[in-house]
C-alpha cells in the first residue's frame, strides 16, 4: 500500500546498517486505532498512536533497483475478543543498538478496516502490502509468522513440488506419534471438516491448516 511513511528512526538504522555491512531484519507488523494527531509529522512517530494488535508477516519482496521492499502482512478476527476499527499499521525492525523499534507507518484513517470478533457471524480477514524505502541495504530479511496464510493455489504448487521431489504425503484422521513417521514424509492431520460454500476464500497455514473465510 502506497502512503507507508519511513520513520526518522528507520532513515538512522539505514544509515547504521551501510556503515557496517549489516542486515536488516523487520521483525513484526502491528495495527491499530488510533491516527497522527493534526500537525504531526509522521516521520517522528516512534509507535503506534493506538496499538491494538500485531499482524502476521507472510512475505517480503525486496526491489533493490528501487531501494524498497515490500511486506505483506494478515491480520484475522481469530482471537479477537471485541471488535475494532484500523485506522494506522507499522513496520518494526531491529536495531543493533536501541531493539526494536518503529521504522515506517502508514496511516490508514482515510480508508479505514473492520475487524471483526472472533464471536461475530461475519468473518474478516484483512491482508495487505506495505511497501517501504530500505536505501542501499543489501541485505533484508523478515521475521515470517508460522500462523501467517497462503491462499489454495500457492499451497497446491507447493504439494506439487513436494511431489517432484517424491515426498509421501498423507492425510489421517490420527496424531502420528514423531518415532513413528517415515521418512520424505509430510502428514496432514485432520482435525475438523467444514463445509465448503460459496463466494469462500480458502487459505493454508503451515501450523494451523486450511481455513475458510468468506468474502465480505
Amino acid at each position: 500500500m502506497n502512503g507507508t511513511v519511513i520513520t526518522k528512526k528507520g532513515l538512522m538504522l539505514i544509515t547504521k546498517l551501510l556503515a557496517c555491512n549489516g542486515e536488516l531484519v523487520f521483525s513484526k507488523v502491528g495495527v491499530g486505532i488510533g491516527k497522527v494527531p493534526s500537525g504531526y509529522d509522521p516521520s517522528s512517530m516512534i509507535d503506534l498512536n493506538n496499538y491494538r494488535m500485531d499482524g502476521e508477516i507472510s512475505e517480503i519482496k525486496a526491489d533493490t533497483e528501487r531501494s524498497q521492499a515490500s511486506i505483506r502482512f494478515q491480520v484475522s478476527s481469530i482471537g479477537v475478543s471485541e471488535a475494532f476499527t484500523v485506522t494506522e499499521a507499522g513496520v518494526y525492525a531491529m536495531d543493533p543498538d536501541e531493539g526494536e523499534v518503529l521504522y515506517a507507518y502508514l496511516d490508514m484513517s482515510d480508508d479505514p478496516q473492520m475487524i471483526y470478533d472472533a464471536e461475530s457471524t461475519i468473518s474478516k480477514f484483512l491482508e495487505m502490502t506495505l511497501v517501504v524505502v530500505i536505501g542501499t541495504v543489501e541485505r533484508i530479511t523478515a521475521v515470517i509468522s508460522p500462523q501467517s496464510l497462503i491462499s489454495k493455489e500457492e499451497f497446491d504448487k507447493q504439494i506439487t513440488a513436494l511431489q517432484e521431489e517424491k515426498v509421501n504425503i498423507v492425510v489421517t484422521d490420527q496424531d502420528i506419534p514423531i518415532p513413528e513417521r517415515k521418512e520424505k514424509t509430510f502428514y496432514f492431520i485432520k482435525k475438523a471438516a467444514s463445509e465448503i460454500i460459496p463466494n469462500t476464500n480458502i487459505m493454508a497455514s503451515p501450523t494451523v491448516g486450511y481455513r475458510l473465510l468468506d468474502e465480505i
